[in-house]
């Protein structure tokens, strides 16, 4: 009978020891993030972000909020769950977490920024979300007073819109997307026509549709949502082609494609992948570059232009001995691309990461100026022009 009690009172002892056992493992498991805040975790690679972390909060009325964005940014083991939980879901479902990435044929990924649940994916190019009349008004009577301000001082103004990704690559999409129907670009340029002839609005999506049948290289990143150097290069010689044609430029481009070796190199991803998807090395995918058969004295690429700041716009100042006359071009992350090629052809480039600024204008005295924008931004040219009143020097 003790024996019995005995072992009784052992069954329990262990029964307590492994319920206490499994709180310990919880308790633990939810304590860790605490534990290891701030501290560096396991992850193979750093989740990525397009931001800075959000530094500790101050006291303040919202710090609540601030609060939580900084510890969410920062909680113990957060690369490593991002990676993983990613890799799981995608693994298991064949979607990301993140609803706005489209995961294409061949996983050509696609970033919709519009994206709302209850919708469909580009709903632009489904002829579903038109630009409102007040919108379109504002965009093209922006472009308009731009031009006739810089017509009235002799400086010549185009306006040069690269697609986005899934304009050019939709059969990689993955999904039925309609053809002939009117999107935001279509309404764009439409209406410049008709608002004012003369501005020189230059549409790349016929231009890359042909450098896309051409070539047997990818034009675009798999994994990213900018164009490579070889579909930057077929918008560049759009552009200059033009220029030679108003004869700004006096000479046909110095940049030419049988010049260049052209390169692929595997990468671990862009801006899709890494960014958003925190999926570095997951998804195959490969930089393109053009190399010069013969180096070139006048060709400067962006880690040896000046740079400077004015106001929120970061500004590249290229100089060419071997070259003529002078260029501004106002651009987003597209136009980056664009600009070790157009160096090759001005004696002074400017490249100004931001909206036209008459102020600047003024300063750099330009022959010519582009404004780029990639079709996904043309909502953005709603905003005016800055200080245009006076762009003459």
């Amino acid at each position: 009978m003790r024996l019995r009690n005995g072992f009784g009172a052992v069954r329990q002892f262990f029964a307590w020891m492994n319920g206490a056992a499994v709180l310990a493992v919880f308790f633990g498991i939810l304590a860790a993030p605490l534990l290891w805040f701030g501290r560096p975790d396991f992850a193979p690679v750093q989740a990525q972000a397009n931001r800075r972390s959000t530094p500790p909060p101050g006291l303040s009325i919202d710090w609540p909020q601030r609060f939580e964005r900084w510890f969410n940014d920062g909680f113990g083991f957060r690369d490593a769950l991002i990676y993983y939980g990613s890799r799981l879901q995608i693994a298991r479902t064949g979607t990301p977490f993140n609803q706005k990435v489209v995961i294409g044929r061949d996983q050509w990924l696609f970033f919709d920024d519009t994206f709302t649940r209850g919708r469909p994916h580009f709903v632009e190019l489904r002829g579903m979300a038109p630009l409102a009349e007040s919108q379109l008004s504002r965009i093209v009577g922006n472009l308009v007073q731009v031009h006739r301000k810089l017509q009235a001082c002799g400086i010549r103004f185009y306006f040069v819109m690269p697609p986005d990704k899934q304009t050019l690559y939709r059969d990689k999409v993955g999904q039925v997307l309609p053809e002939g129907v009117t999107t935001p670009a279509d309404q764009v340029f439409e209406r410049i026509r008709v608002a004012d002839p003369g501005l020189e609005a230059i549409d790349l999506r016929p231009v890359l549709r042909q450098a896309r049948a051409a070539l047997t290289t990818d034009i675009y990143m798999r994994t990213d949502t900018h164009w490579n150097e070889l579909g930057a290069f077929a918008g560049y010689q759009a552009i200059a082609g033009r220029l030679v044609a108003d004869h700004v430029l006096d000479s046909d481009p110095r940049a030419q494609l049988p010049a260049y070796t052209i390169r692929q190199t595997p990468f671990p991803g862009g801006d899709i992948a890494v960014n958003l998807l925190s999926l570095s090395d997951y998804f195959e995918d490969h930089r393109v570059t053009l190399e010069p058969l013969v180096p070139r004295s006048g060709r400067i690429d962006t880690a040896s232009a000046s740079a400077a700041t004015a106001g929120s716009a970061a500004i590249l100042a290229y100089d060419n001995a071997a070259a003529r006359g002078r260029m501004m071009i106002f651009h987003d992350s597209f136009g980056l691309y664009l600009l070790p090629f157009l160096a090759e052809d001005f004696a002074r480039l400017v490249a100004v990461s931001g909206r036209i600024d008459g102020a600047l204008i003024k300063a750099n005295a330009p022959d010519a100026i582009v404004l780029e924008t990639v079709e996904r931004n043309l909502a953005t040219l709603v905003d005016p022009p800055l200080s245009i009143d006076s762009p003459c020097r």
